[in-house]
C-alpha cells in the first residue's frame, strides 16, 4: 500500500524539519559525548528545533572531537562551568545512570529544562529525585523513551485511535536482545523500553504475572503478562539471549490486528464490514515500510528508530512549556515497574501493582 496515498492511516507525521530558522532554535547542551551519544542523540539534533551551543565530557578530546563534527561552539569538561557560563535553555544527559541523576538534578536547579537517556536513575529512588526536582524547580524533564518516537510506532498507535480497528483488547511483544550482567541491568538498560512501550499503549497495568529463570549464570528469560485498566492485557518475552536487538510488537483490537516487525514492517489487518467472520477473503491487509529509494531525511535510522522524534518533541515541550511525550512521570512508573519485577522471586508470581502505588 503507498504510504503516499491521501487520507491514509499508514502516512508517517513527518519528524524531519527541512527548513527553519536556527536562530529560533531552543539552545541546547549536550553533557556526555561517548559512542551512544555521538551515534545517536548528536547526529539527530539536525533533524530538531535545537541548537547546539556546548558540549561536555570529562574526556577533553573526546569532547574536542564532538564539538568539531556536530559544529558546537564552545567544549567543557566540568558540568558546573557549563551549568555556569553556557547560555543554553536545555541540557542533554548522555551517560550511565548516575550521570543522568546528578547531571540532571544539577541542571534542573540552575533553570534548565532537562532531557536524561534512559534509564532516569539506576533505581526507582533515583527517578523519584529528578521528578522532585523537576516540580521544585518548574522545569521538565523528558525520558528517551525513543520507542514511542519511531515511526512504526507511531502509525501503530494512530492505527489503534482509528475507529475501525475498535477497542484493543491485546499486546504481544517479542523484545530479545544480548547477555547482560544480572536482571536488574536487564530491565534498565534495555528492556524499559518495552515495558515503557505497552503503558504508552494501553496504560498502567493494575496486575502483573511474571515468571523469570536464570539461565547461563546471571541471564535470564523473562514472561510478563499485565492486567491493564482498561479492558486490555499484554504479554511481554524479554530475553537476554538474542544475537541481537530483536523485537516485535502485536496489538490485536476488535476484528482488526496490526503487527511492527523489527521497527520497519508494519502490517494491517481488518475484517471488512458485512462479510461473517469465518468467510474466505473477508480480510484486508495494508502495510507500511520505509521508502528507501527515496532520497529523504524522514528515511535517517535516527527518524525511523525515534530518536529524533524525541528530540522533536523535547523542543517543542518547551516552546509550548507542557510535558513532553515521555516524561519523568513515565520514567516513574518504568522504574515502578521495574523494581516489582527484580523483587519477584523466581518462577511464577503475581503482583497487585495497584496496591503499590
Amino acid at each position: 500500500m503507498s504510504g503516499r496515498a491521501p487520507g491514509n492511516a499508514l502516512v508517517p507525521s513527518p519528524v524531519s524539519r527541512k527548513q527553519r530558522d536556527r536562530l529560533n532554535d531552543v539552545p541546547v547542551a549536550v553533557i556526555g559525548c561517548g559512542a551512544h551519544s555521538t551515534t545517536t542523540i548528536l547526529p539527530a539534533l539536525r533533524h530538531a528545533p535545537l541548537r547546539l551551543i556546548a558540549v561536555c565530557d570529562l574526556d577533553a578530546d573526546r569532547a574536542e572531537a564532538a564539538r568539531v563534527q556536530f559544529g558546537a561552539e564552545r567544549t567543557y569538561q566540568s558540568i558546573g562551568d557549563l551549568l555556569a557560563s553556557a547560555t543554553v535553555e536545555a541540557v542533554l544527559v548522555v551517560g550511565p545512570p548516575e550521570l543522568h541523576v546528578a547531571a540532571g538534578v544539577a541542571a534542573l536547579e540552575s533553570g534548565h529544562h532537562v532531557f536524561v537517556e534512559k534509564p532516569p536513575g539506576s533505581t526507582l529512588a533515583d527517578a523519584e529525585r529528578l521528578r522532585v526536582a523537576s516540580e521544585a524547580a518548574g522545569r521538565h524533564v523528558m525520558v528517551g523513551f525513543m520507542k514511542r518516537h519511531a515511526t512504526g510506532y507511531r502509525l501503530l498507535k494512530r492505527i489503534l485511535a482509528e475507529p475501525d480497528f475498535g477497542d484493543l483488547t491485546s499486546i504481544s511483544y517479542r523484545f530479545s536482545h544480548w547477555a547482560v550482567d544480572g536482571i536488574q541491568l536487564h530491565l534498565t538498560d534495555m528492556s524499559i523500553h518495552a515495558l515503557d512501550l505497552v503503558r504508552w499503549l494501553a496504560g498502567d497495568p493494575v496486575r502483573m504475572s511474571v515468571y523469570k529463570r536464570a539461565r547461563q549464570g546471571t541471564n535470564h528469560s523473562l514472561a510478563v503478562m499485565f492486567d491493564h485498566a482498561g479492558a486490555c492485557v499484554s504479554q511481554l518475552d524479554l530475553s537476554a539471549f538474542g544475537p541481537g536487538v530483536i523485537e516485535h510488537l502485536s496489538a490485536t483490537g476488535q476484528q482488526s490486528n496490526v503487527d511492527v516487525d523489527n521497527l520497519v514492517l508494519l502490517s494491517y489487518a481488518r475484517h471488512l464490514a458485512g462479510l461473517p467472520e469465518e468467510a474466505a477473503n473477508s480480510r484486508i491487509v495494508s502495510s507500511w515500510s520505509p521508502e528507501f529509494a527515496l532520497p529523504d531525511p524522514e528515511n535517517d535510522s535516527v527518524v525511523l528508530q525515534g530518536y529524533a522524534g524525541e528530540l522533536v518533541e523535547f523542543a517543542a515541550a518547551i516552546q509550548e512549556d507542557r510535558a513532553p511525550n515521555a516524561s519523568i512521570e513515565d520514567g516513574v512508573a518504568a522504574m515502578r515497574l521495574i523494581e516489582a519485577i527484580v523483587a519477584a522471586p523466581e518462577g511464577l508470581t503475581t503482583v497487585d501493582l495497584a496496591a503499590q502505588l
